[in-house]
């Protein structure tokens, strides 16, 4: 079963973290999110950048399920981007972001556990309108990135071992800049059936 959770019959079900002072639904069912400035999702592990701060619009998932998005991100400033995060607390949760590195873009992915952030920096993106998505089954991850919405690539791969229910959804940062838009198409939500798999 799969749906966009942005059709009108099933918004209703998303909630706020950080609710910023812009955003909207588009006509064709997508969603634009205006970050604030200096809006982020990190915590260093060196203790020099901790923010929890960036507009994340989700749901609460089930343990397995898959979310995928097509997104546009005006990049204008060092780390604007959009991405999918899921999340578990404030100090267990992992993002994977269509981001800007100061000279292009690039897929970029944090997995925070117990309170303490990696970044792995993926390959550059070649085209204006990338697709992402994040495969969950049981505690065991996987994030995908494609250009054409056909042929995915694996970005990365790993487990989150946490009994307490996740959250889901599209989340959008400018952590050095003065704010930045992204526009994600569509978030469509894929519940495994019984007898298959993703």
């Amino acid at each position: 079963m799969s749906y966009n959770l942005f059709q009108p019959e099933i918004r209703e079900n998303l909630k706020w973290m950080n609710e910023p002072e812009h955003w909207e639904y588009t006509k064709e069912d997508g969603l634009i999110i205006d970050a604030p400035a200096k809006v982020d999702f990190f915590k260093d592990p060196g203790g020099k950048h901790v923010a929890h701060s960036a507009p994340f619009l989700h749901l609460q998932v089930d343990t397995s399920f898959q979310l995928t998005t097509q997104l546009q991100v005006d990049m204008r400033h060092l780390y604007d981007s959009g991405c999918l995060m899921l999340m578990a607390d404030e100090n267990n949760w992992a993002k994977l972001c269509y981001e800007f590195n100061g000279d292009y873009a690039t897929i970029v992915s944090v997995v925070t556990k117990n309170g303490s952030s990696d970044d792995c920096n993926s390959e550059r993106v070649v085209v204006d309108n990338p697709h992402l998505r994040i495969t969950k089954i049981g505690s065991i991850i996987s994030f995908y990135y494609s250009p054409d919405g056909e042929d995915w690539k694996l970005v990365r791969y790993f487990g989150m071992e946490i009994a307490d229910q996740f959250i889901a959804g599209a989340l959008a940062q400018s952590p050095m800049g003065s704010g930045c838009r992204v526009n994600f198409k569509y978030l469509n939500l894929t519940i495994p059936n019984e007898d298959s798999r993703f």
